[in-house]
């Protein structure tokens, strides 16, 4: 079982003063350094043993490293980002306080995407909202679980704080840029639509995060999540944890089964196949 500590309620009004004016946050030693290392070695695992395994995936150096959808690997990854802080400060800006289908007081946001990376060549600025879009509303957030120390040496996250406000796409021969220096154990959360990418990789050591991409649940999701989810994992699953996955919003076949994407604990089936 992965496990967080206590957030004081200074911590979280900071963090969303942070979130709102620069566009990110750090919370430190979110985490303890026993659960980083036991979900950096799982990843590790599982990078090792996916190798060829991808198709489409572009060209990477030696130390570029990636792993897709960790929440289908251990049902520990799915703990991590779903820890009461981390889901706190996701309520506050992807929730649809309309949904109706579930309790005004839990969430009805969904994962996107949950990917392992460990950075090599540099990665130009980007968004991660696909469009800009200026003012205080998001539909999408990253949040990262550090898993190893990172910094410049090893090509940590870097942005442009206050970006996400501008309502413009990136503009990649800006010079200046923030780096995002964490230690393992730290949560890192970023509004998509704020630029961003990582520097170079030249420490010759690893620099692996578990990064989690968060929408509002009317978004299309980057992998169908619900549909490729093991049933071995979904067994383990809180109803909380499956509508962050996505389990509440999945489109109806015809009308005849229901007119709404959207639906409530009530709607959760046994078996994933059930479904589909």
């Amino acid at each position: 079982m992965i496990e967080a500590r206590e957030v004081s309620q200074e911590e979280r009004e900071q963090a969303l003063k942070e979130l709102g004016i620069y566009g990110y946050c750090r919370v430190p030693g979110y985490w303890s350094q026993s659960a980083m290392q036991e979900l950096r070695e799982t990843v590790e695992s599982h990078h090792a043993a996916a190798q060829g395994a991808y198709q489409g995936v572009p060209e990477r150096d030696d130390q570029d490293k990636i792993l897709y959808n960790l929440q289908n690997k251990d049902v520990r990854f799915i703990e991590a980002i779903s820890c009461e802080f981390a889901d706190w400060l996701l309520r506050q800006k992807l929730n649809d306080p309309y949904y109706r289908f579930l309790p005004e007081d839990v969430s009805n946001y969904t994962l996107s995407y949950f990917n392992a990376r460990s950075s090599g060549r540099e990665l130009a600025y980007h968004i991660d909202s696909y469009i800009p879009a200026p003012g205080s509303r998001t539909w999408s957030m990253q949040m990262t679980v550090v898993l190893e120390d990172q910094d410049e040496s090893n090509g940590c996250t870097v942005v442009v704080p206050g970006s996400h406000l501008m309502g413009e796409f990136c503009d990649r021969s800006l010079e200046k840029s923030v780096p995002l220096k964490a230690r393992a154990g730290d949560l890192l959360a970023w509004d998509s639509r704020l630029w961003h990418g990582t520097g170079p990789n030249h420490s010759g050591r690893s620099r692996w995060l578990a990064i989690a991409s968060f929408c509002m649940w009317w978004v299309k999701p980057k992998m169908d999540i619900p549909r490729g989810l093991p049933q071995s994992i979904y067994e383990q699953l809180t109803d909380a944890q499956k509508v962050l996955l996505g389990f509440c919003s999945i489109p109806p076949k015809h009308e005849g089964q229901r007119i709404n994407t959207k639906c409530g604990y009530d709607s959760l089936l046994p078996r994933v196949s059930d479904y589909f």
